[in-house]
């Protein structure tokens, strides 16, 4: 999901399985390292605030979450 940038941060809140509300769930990931991590993202992280996308399997899912702007 990504929400409004803050700081120096691109907005993008991106996990594996099960999401959590535990400190420590969300790691940093520089950009760099995505093809490292999961090639598959590299496609989406040009999308605005107030998009989502789920990988599963062979199903990718795009769409706009308006919610994800009225963040706080």
């Amino acid at each position: 999901m990504r929400l409004e940038p803050v700081g120096d941060t691109t907005g993008w809140y991106i996990w594996v399985g099960e999401y959590s509300d535990a400190d420590g769930f969300f790691v940093p990931l520089h950009t760099a390292h995505v093809d490292e991590w999961d090639p598959k993202i590299k496609k989406y992280l040009g999308l605005a605030p107030g998009w989502r996308f789920l990988i599963v399997e062979d199903v990718e899912d795009v769409w706009f979450d308006e919610q994800l702007l009225d963040q706080k």
